[in-house]
């Protein structure tokens, strides 16, 4: 019995870790439910119908019972949870979105305490294809709360079999990084290109050593994250199982940054990457939060130019280029986020840029605006502008369906000691065709994009394709071979499309007690404290009878074969078991 109440204690422990860990529930302090406050760089992948969410620093709101907030709650993340945004759920945007998110959790088994397979990070980047997702980079808090992997360690979810018929369970591994490569970086943009079994990481901050770097380093400046990652990071996903990394580094031409955004385009053979955005020296990264005035003028400098230059890299040939964009670009923003959305007929491909900074200044207002940068014209139309109120930065982009962007997590503006909560909710639907916020995601309405009409007066056609501008202006592509690299069709055969989604029958509330837990009103009663109860009880009970059946036995024994001492005062061994009993 005190093995068994000794694991009892543990379950009960571990459930109300768990409670408090996703949600940070104080029952005694009168809370009775949670809503997520902001998100700060969380890294975002699909999977088929699933946007699966890990790490960044999640801060919960608490509601209390008299109507008022409490003090906002960050727990780390300490059993290591991935969240699922299912596109088959319907939602609102201002209702409470952990009741429609699911997790499940990179411990080992899928409970306790994250091991090394899943500590929580800082940004860093998911990489997908139709199959499965790994992670890369990011910074690890620095605490014994969790145990850091080795330097080429990254983890894998495989959520699908993918190859030849196999035994097969959705399940996490960890897999190796080969030499030449090391997960030691952070701030960098991720891109998937589930067509070709294919993800990058390009650019990106790493240590002036390449050594470990971790979110609060301290006074000591070689964990640090400040000197820009002059690489781009291949994985190869064709072979499930048996992934494959390289280590791509950027050419002189290209510079370094940190907090892009690098977008797949489809044309070409492979499809082509442009990289946008991003900013040189940023003070996010320092521990005060703060540059130098030297570092600061720097970044003012060169910063502005990665949107009015944009790097391009096409797959097939391995081969970088510099592309000018023409119309007023939006100014120097960083840790924004992407989606493309291409015309019916291919014409043009719109890449949409919302939110971010210029990377210095915190305090300052965060954009709220949509541009659209217009491939293979590049040429920059903003297509809604929006309030510094509702602002956000550090937030991802993901595409349920070609007329629709669903932005998620961010943080606002640092105007006090730490980000106010985001405006209208954590999670935001942007319609791509009407260029409009709406506040309601459904499975079951969607439609085939259309180019904004604000898109369309600059760059000629009509809603569905027929784009005039073919190349840039005024002067053309800076290298001839853009040109036939963009007037190639991407063979659209090999992208699956696995929308519609069907609709779930109802909203799921109840997908984990970590994230939405009953508190009854006026107990500060746990609910999970009844079924451990049962549990523990039926236990006893079923102890007893078995207990008071030997015993039965051993008398029936003793009344049928009485058992002498020996001259010893010993016991006969082959009768030992029936005496102890």
């Amino acid at each position: 019995m005190i093995g068994l109440r000794l694991s009892v204690l543990a379950v009960a422990s571990f459930l109300r870790l768990c409670a408090a860990q996703a949600a940070g529930w104080n029952l005694d302090g009168g809370q009775v439910n949670s809503t997520m406050c902001y998100w700060d760089s969380p890294r975002v992948a699909v999977i088929r119908d699933t946007a699966y969410i890990d790490g960044g620093n999640l801060v919960w709101q608490p509601g209390l019972k008299d109507g008022s907030f409490g003090a906002l709650i960050s727990d780390g993340n300490p059993l290591g949870l991935v969240y699922q945004l299912n596109f088959s759920t319907a939602f609102n945007t201002g209702s409470n979105i952990s009741d429609v998110l699911t997790t499940t959790s990179k411990a080992s088994g899928g409970t306790g305490l994250a091991n090394n397979i899943g500590p929580n990070f800082l940004d860093g980047g998911m990489l997908a294809n139709d199959y499965e997702w790994a992670t890369y980079g990011g910074l690890l808090l620095d605490t014994a709360a969790y145990q850091p992997q080795d330097a080429n360690k990254v983890a894998i979810y495989q959520q699908y079999p993918q190859g030849p018929p196999k035994q097969f369970a959705a399940s996490y591994a960890v897999g190796s990084l080969p030499d030449g490569i090391t997960r030691y970086t952070t701030y960098g943009a991720a891109v998937s290109v589930p067509s070709e079994n294919l993800g990058y990481y390009f650019g990106g901050l790493r240590s002036s050593t390449f050594g470990v770097i971790v979110q609060n380093p301290g006074r000591n400046a070689s964990r640090i994250a400040s000197t820009n990652a002059l690489t781009m990071i291949e994985l190869d996903m064709s072979t499930q199982g048996s992934e494959k990394w390289n280590n791509l580094t950027l050419p002189t031409s290209v510079p370094g940054r940190a907090s892009a955004e690098i977008i797949w385009v489809p044309v070409s053979q492979k499809g082509v990457l442009i990289a946008v955005g991003g900013v040189i020296s940023p003070s996010y990264a320092l521990p005060n939060k703060s540059n130098n005035a030297a570092a600061n003028t720097d970044s003012t400098r060169q910063s502005p130019k990665f949107l009015s230059t944009v790097s391009i890299y096409d797959i097939e040939t391995s081969t970088w280029y510099e592309q000018e964009t023409s119309n007023p670009p939006p100014g120097a923003l960083a840790q924004g986020c992407s989606v493309v959305a291409s015309a019916q007929d291919g014409s043009s491909h719109n890449i949409y840029w919302y939110g971010g900074f210029d990377g210095i200044h915190l305090a300052a207002d965060f954009s709220d605006d949509v541009w659209v940068l217009s491939i293979p014209s590049f040429v920059w139309v903003k297509v809604k502008s929006g309030d510094p109120a509702h602002g956000r930065a550090g937030h991802r982009c993901v595409k349920p369906y070609p007329d629709q962007m669903l932005v998620i997590g961010g943080y606002h503006a640092l105007t006090g000691q730490q980000p106010e909560c985001l405006q209208d909710g954590i999670v935001q639907i942007f319609n791509l065709s009407s260029a409009e916020w709406i506040t309601k995601y459904d499975p079951t309405v969607w439609s085939q994009y259309t180019v904004p009409q604000a898109v369309v007066s600059v760059i000629g056609g009509s809603p569905t394709g027929g784009a005039t501008k073919s190349s840039p202006r005024p002067s053309g592509f800076s290298d001839s071979k853009l040109t036939s690299i963009f007037g190639s069709k991407y063979d659209s055969a090999k992208i699956v499309d696995w929308f519609p989604y069907k609709p779930s029958p109802t909203t799921n509330t109840t997908a984990s007690p970590s994230i939405s837990p009953i508190a009854k009103s006026g107990s500060s009663t746990p609910s999970y404290l009844a079924p451990v109860l049962a549990v523990v009880l039926g236990l006893f009970f079923i102890t007893l009878l078995i207990l008071g059946f030997l015993l039965w036995r051993r008398r029936q024994y003793l009344k049928l074969n009485f058992i002498a001492p020996s001259e010893a005062g010993t016991m006969d061994n082959r009768h030992w078991v029936i005496n102890w009993l």
